[in-house]
């Protein structure tokens, strides 16, 4: 796979929305740079706090979207800043993967997700804030191989959901797993 396939990938998608009208709206942000010439993602795994669902998961930076956010791009991109300290609004937008919902809700709304896809370069060092425990980017070869896939056992509960295995401790799953999926699956 090379950078220039996932480009063309992401430029001729046509991203499926849901309509936002009585949903809690959200953003994230997928980063993409070429190291030693291969492409890779950026992964955050968040911070532990009692009161977030997505507590201590990897993750895309991103969050929900403030009132005063013009749009969820927006959102993305003032999260991304917030989160790791990368500014995106220097960085070419590749692309937007179809939308998702979260099976979370917030204020008994349901969560409707946005990702936006952005080019970074390999220059870029992030500075996780309070709520992000770690940064780091992962080889797209790795996420497509299919000896990293595995399945992930949701704590208290006998449910099971597909993963990939990054390293010796951290596993993808759940809403980010999806995202990264549907791009792999649009590229392969």
């Amino acid at each position: 796979m090379t950078f220039t396939s996932l480009r063309h990938a992401l430029q001729a998608w046509h991203p499926i929305r849901i309509t936002p009208e009585g949903c809690h709206q959200a953003s994230v942000a997928m980063l993409l740079c070429e190291l030693e010439h291969t492409p890779n993602m950026f992964f955050i795994q968040r911070a532990l706090h009692q009161n977030d669902p997505w507590s201590g998961q990897i993750a895309f930076p991103g969050g929900s979207r403030d009132p005063e956010d013009l749009d969820t791009l927006y959102t993305a991109q003032r999260e991304t800043k917030e989160e790791v300290g990368i500014c995106l609004e220097n960085f070419p937008l590749l692309g937007q993967l179809d939308d998702q919902k979260s099976h979370i809700r917030i204020n008994s709304k349901p969560v409707v997700i946005n990702c936006y896809v952005f080019e970074v370069p390999e220059t870029v060092k992030p500075i996780n804030s309070e709520e992000v425990h770690d940064s780091f980017w992962i080889p797209i070869n790795h996420l497509i191989n299919p000896e990293n896939k595995t399945v992930y056992s949701i704590n208290r509960s006998d449910e099971h959901r597909p993963a990939i295995q990054l390293d010796d401790r951290r596993v993808l799953w759940g809403l980010t797993y999806r995202f990264v999926t549907m791009l792999i699956d649009r590229i392969s």
